[in-house]
């Protein structure tokens, strides 16, 4: 009977030191956060940065979605709470280093480089070269609504917005420099109202012809799903909107190879690709993570 005792405690202590050998590695695992806002491309991306990170490395990502704007990502990166994200060149431009959009900051490149450098300056921040497509802020309208009027520029809209309504997401009404307030004035557009409204129910409401035209993103999925026309930023009020991986430089530092691991994205994924994925999530309901999934693993990244 001792014997057997003995032989019972010896099998006790070898699970317990299984176990404790088991939550000592995920202890010792380093843990970092990737935010995305509330749109499906932010998601996607941040999704495929997360599983090409843990499939290559020792380390474990959580995401944390639906931030609401580019502000909340910046705030909660400042306060360490998230250590990466994916945002835009004009954005970070205008609305966290408060650049005015001159005729000069229109170059993608030079807008490009500024940012990439006060990032590292001001934040310890590596801004990664662009994933290769710009997605910029553009007006929509129905297609029948653009042939019945005419409309083929934003400057058209100017003759007939006083008999309009037209909807953007909060976000872009509050901001400053490339926000509503400046828009409407460099083109002169003064609609009967003014409405915000968060993305999926805006392209809903243009849709179902509730409203006459929204400020949407120009890789939106569901312009080409909901079969909508687009208008030309024609006075070229916008400043470039490349995507790009922003990340915090002591992460890098204690993983080199995160460089390495996300080279195969850069340049690699333009304003078509990205339509499509993001029409994935947005028409078909699909998940971001199985979209960023099947991406990966078709390029053989995964």
């Amino acid at each position: 009977m001792r014997s057997l005792w003995k032989r019972f405690g010896l099998c006790l202590l070898c699970v317990f030191l299984i176990i404790a050998s088991g939550c000592g590695n995920n202890a010792g695992q380093q843990k970092v956060v990737i935010a995305s806002i509330n749109t499906a491309e932010t998601q996607i991306l941040s999704e495929m940065i997360k599983q090409l990170l843990e499939a290559n490395l020792d380390i474990t990502v959580e995401h944390k979605r639906n931030f609401q704007g580019s502000s909340a990502t910046q705030q909660a990166l400042e306060s360490g709470d998230v250590q990466m994200y994916n945002s835009y060149t004009g954005t970070q431009f205008t609305g966290v280093l408060g650049m005015a959009v001159t005729e000069e900051w229109k170059d993608r490149q030079k807008v490009y480089n500024y940012v990439r450098d006060k990032y590292h300056e001001k934040y310890g921040v590596k801004v990664f070269e662009p994933y290769g497509f710009n997605n910029t802020y553009i007006v929509a309208v129905r297609k029948e609504k653009a042939e019945q009027l005419g409309l083929k520029k934003t400057s058209d809209l100017a003759t007939y917005a006083s008999k309009m309504t037209i909807v953007t997401d909060p976000t872009f009404m509050e901001r400053k420099g490339d926000g509503w307030k400046e828009f409407a004035e460099t083109y002169g557009l003064n609609f009967k109202d003014v409405k915000g409204m968060s993305y999926d129910l805006m392209y809903q409401a243009l849709k179902n012809n509730e409203v006459d035209a929204a400020v949407a993103y120009s890789t939106d999925g569901r312009l080409v799903a909901y079969d909508l026309a687009t208008l030309e930023d024609d006075k070229s009020f916008f400043p470039p909107y490349d995507c790009a991986l922003f990340i915090k430089e002591d992460i890098l530092e204690k993983y080199p190879k995160i460089e390495e691991i996300v080279a195969p994205l850069i340049g690699a994924i333009d304003e078509e690709i990205m339509s499509k994925l993001n029409s994935q999530v947005d028409s078909e309901n699909k998940e971001p993570a199985d979209v960023a999934k099947v991406y990966l693993k078709e390029k053989g990244l995964i």
